[in-house]
């Protein structure tokens, strides 16, 4: 069991405060991060995993660059602090060292001289994997003064012949992808071939030639996987020429340096209609919906999407099978065309589904003879320049000896963490996750803050004396593992302040949440990666993202009740919330996966959850974080002026935040659960922050005008939703916002509305706001 010293004082810096002190002028940022806006919410809020897919392409598309060269001496160095000299000097050492094998290793280039001759894009996988295994098995005996030894042979790397479905969870909810080839283990890989691997000498150059080159006899979970291999291919390509020299790096077509949504892979200009990139737009910020309209212009015969038959043998989809299609028929339509830099992002998203508290992913594209290096984290995608691995065969070799020296943190891996695979995961003062229980909340996506929740034991914690202020007294413990910017306030440095207004105001104490411990995991900055990459810029440090875990007494989700205890638990949440705003305690991300409750004394108590976004000063969130869960904004900070940072963050918003909860859940919740057939507001959930204002304002000029086709709420929320509706008619004709309006808008906008259907809840939970 790993020991961790120093954790429960561990403290975060403070958000540097906008206004007087930044240059920006901004006054919030309600900018969504990407899958970031709709990653955390797969399956509980009825988000599917195909939904998640245009919100990758947004993430991918602001991805940033480097030199080949220079992710090369990374890779090589496994991204330590070295200086820049020694760094180009084992990039220099090693290419000359590499060019014996690429010269005059025969089964390399009759592998790429077959590849190169393949017509059909699937023929040449076989000639890829045997080409590279062939140089693995040359490259683990080189020896460069300066690169680590090889591994041993268990976790030795080496490349598989796939194309075949691989399933994972999310939840309730199953995706299945078709990745072409992938990077696991030789443990990993022997578990898979059909009578394992033989023995004796030559059996392992046998299993690297051949078995790795053959689909597998099983299917690979994604927890094996170290990485993924997409390719793209036009019809046959230019054969190698030897011998091999180092050469100085130039991109092999100039234009295609980098591969973008814009350039596509065949051809270089977009067929439809779709607005041209903005070229004057920063590659941190959002560029709108643009690219991934133009990605469907995309020719791609392999990946039909997910309104295809399902029994259909569709290769290079991503498939869920959730309640979004249950018992529905829907018209067939024809395949989605997904570019390949993009069905590489979700391959990413899987593999950082699949594993807990992972760092970063490594992966790539091949496009034809190009292959193209991609580092994900939790806050930035960065693409590689490309390399000509047939051309350019040194620099290449470089890559596979890179990534087979690579070791096990090199590849994202937390040495804290211990696992079990897709069973449990222990971490520091003995924390044992259960990765099976039904409650578990995962994240599907590549940027922000990517939490989950996991059921832990720990006999330390569960000892721990329970905070008065909080009045949860159930000993079930739960771990929120997420990436929050690293220099805004965390959430442990928030939560005291609550509990300080909590022992002074009744309508905080009892519905908050009882932090037991946290820890700040400092050596995994996103920050480090661009830094040694040289790719720094004003903003790089304020929007980096470091790795928290923070452990709670367990609670339940508002979701789960209906009728008037929902009700009367939402009340006592609208309460908390606004005690909390007048001492200068912001929310911000008002959302149904924010509002918990348990059971005490005979009745479900109301909980204001997640406090990573507050604030605690009048200072706006900094770098690229987001303010807002997308589809329960308030609609002024889903506006242009809102999305470039220009509106500052009021009352008036969080609450009419706490009202589209309650339309959300009036409408989409039976009985404690997501309704599985026609559920309204689906859409809300799959267009960015100005698309869903504009619905949402429709729906209320609609509703207001009479003309709404709206779904009848279920019996378990009948009387809720007329208390939304009533809410709703009221923030039509709310006037401007002004000064010193907060009491009006909690009295005139909730207390009143709700009163007048419901006196008996205002009874038991009164609140003055005079």
């Amino acid at each position: 069991m790993a020991a961790l010293t120093s954790v429960a004082g561990a403290t975060a810096p403070k958000t540097p405060l906008h206004g007087g002190n930044s240059t920006s002028g901004l006054n919030s940022t309600p900018l969504t991060v990407g899958s970031a806006a709709v990653g955390e919410h797969v399956s509980t809020l009825g988000v599917g995993v195909n939904d998640v897919r245009q919100w990758i392409t947004r993430d991918i598309d602001n991805h940033r660059e480097c030199d080949a060269d220079a992710m090369l001496q990374e890779l090589l160095c496994g991204f330590e602090e070295r200086p820049s000299s020694e760094k180009s000097k084992l990039l220099q050492d090693s290419l000359k060292a590499v060019l014996d094998i690429c010269s005059n290793t025969r089964e390399i280039t009759e592998n790429l001289t077959e590849f190169a001759n393949c017509t059909v894009e699937p023929n040449s996988y076989p000639s890829f994997v045997c080409a590279a295994s062939a140089a693995l098995l040359k490259l683990s005996s080189l020896e460069v003064p300066g690169l680590p030894a090889p591994p041993h042979n268990e976790t030795d790397i080496l490349f598989h012949h796939n194309n075949k479905d691989m399933k994972q969870m999310h939840q309730d909810t199953m995706s299945t992808c078709k990745p072409d080839v992938i990077l696991v283990s030789r443990k990993a890989a022997k578990g898979m071939a059909e009578g394992g691997e033989a023995k004796g000498k030559g059996a392992k150059k046998e299993f690297y030639a051949n078995k790795a080159a053959t689909v597998p006899h099983g299917n690979f979970n994604w927890i094996d996987v170290h990485s993924t291999l997409e390719f793209k291919r036009n019809p046959t390509l230019a054969p190698p020429v030897l011998p091999y020299k180092v050469t100085k790096y130039a991109p092999p077509k100039p234009g295609f340096k980098y591969l973008n949504l814009w350039n596509g892979t065949e051809n270089p200009e977009p067929t439809g209609a779709a607005p041209a990139r903005s070229s004057n737009k920063p590659s941190n910020e959002p560029r709108g919906t643009g690219a991934s309209e133009r990605l469907q212009t995309k020719s791609d015969s392999k990946r039909k999407s997910d309104q295809s038959d399902p029994s259909e043998p569709a290769s290079k989809r991503l498939k869920k099978t959730n309640e979004n299609r249950t018992n529905q028929k829907e018209p067939k339509k024809e395949p989605q065309r997904i570019h390949p830099n993009v069905q590489n992002g979700l391959y990413v998203a899987e593999i950082f589904a699949a594993n807990i508290a992972l760092q970063c992913v490594i992966s790539y594209v091949v496009n034809n003879d190009i292959i193209y290096i991609w580092y994900f984290d939790r806050e930035d995608a960065i693409q590689c320049a490309d390399i000509n691995f047939i051309k350019d065969l040194p620099r290449f070799l470089i890559l596979l000896l890179a990534v087979q020296r690579t070791g096990e943190e090199q590849w994202g891996h937390n040495s804290k963490f211990t696992h079990v695979p897709g069973v449990s995961c222990d971490v520091v003062i003995n924390l044992k996750f259960d990765l099976k229980s039904d409650t578990r909340a995962t994240h599907f996506g590549l940027r922000g803050r990517a939490t989950n929740v996991f059921s832990i034991q720990s006999k330390y914690l569960s000892d721990k004396k329970k905070r008065d202020v909080c009045g949860n007294d159930i000993n079930e413990l739960v771990a929120k593992l997420y990436w929050p910017e690293e220099r805004r306030q965390s959430e442990n440095e928030i939560l005291p302040n609550v509990y300080a207004i909590a022992s002074e105001e009744s309508t905080v104490k009892g519905h908050i949440p009882d932090m037991v411990w946290f820890h700040r995991f400092d050596e995994t900055s996103t920050s480090k990666i661009k830094r040694t990459l040289g790719i720094q810029d004003p903003d790089a440090e304020r929007g980096s993202r470091v790795l928290y875990i923070v452990v709670f007494r367990k609670l339940v989700p508002i979701t789960s009740l209906g009728g008037e205890e929902f009700l009367s638990a939402w009340w006592q949440v609208v309460l908390c919330h606004y005690a909390l705003w007048k001492h200068d305690v912001h929310h911000r991300d008002v959302s149904p996966s924010n509002l918990m409750v348990y059971w005490l004394n005979g009745q479900w108590i109301g909980v204001l959850n997640d406090y990573d976004l507050s604030s605690i000063e009048p200072d706006g969130p900094s770098g690229k974080e987001r303010t807002g869960t997308v589809p329960f904004m308030a609609i002024d900070l889903l506006t242009e002026d809102a999305i470039s940072g220009k509106v500052t963050h009021l009352y008036r918003h969080d609450a009419e935040s706490l009202v589209w909860v309650l339309v959300w859940v009036c409408l989409r919740y039976h009985g404690g659960k997501l309704s599985s057939n026609g559920r309204p507001l689906d859409d809300w959930l799959r267009v960015d922050a100005k698309g869903c204002g504009e619905k949402k304002s429709a729906f209320i000029w609609r509703f207001r005008y009479g003309n709404a086709d709206l779904e009848k709420p279920p019996p378990s929320h009948q009387s809720n939703w007329k208390i939304a509706e009533t809410c709703l008619q009221t923030i039509h004709h709310a006037p401007q916002a002004k000064m010193d309006e907060n009491e009006y808008i909690l009295q005139e906008w909730l207390l009143d509305n709700v009163e007048s259907v419901a006196p008996g809840i205002i009874v038991r939970h009164p609140v003055n706001v005079s």
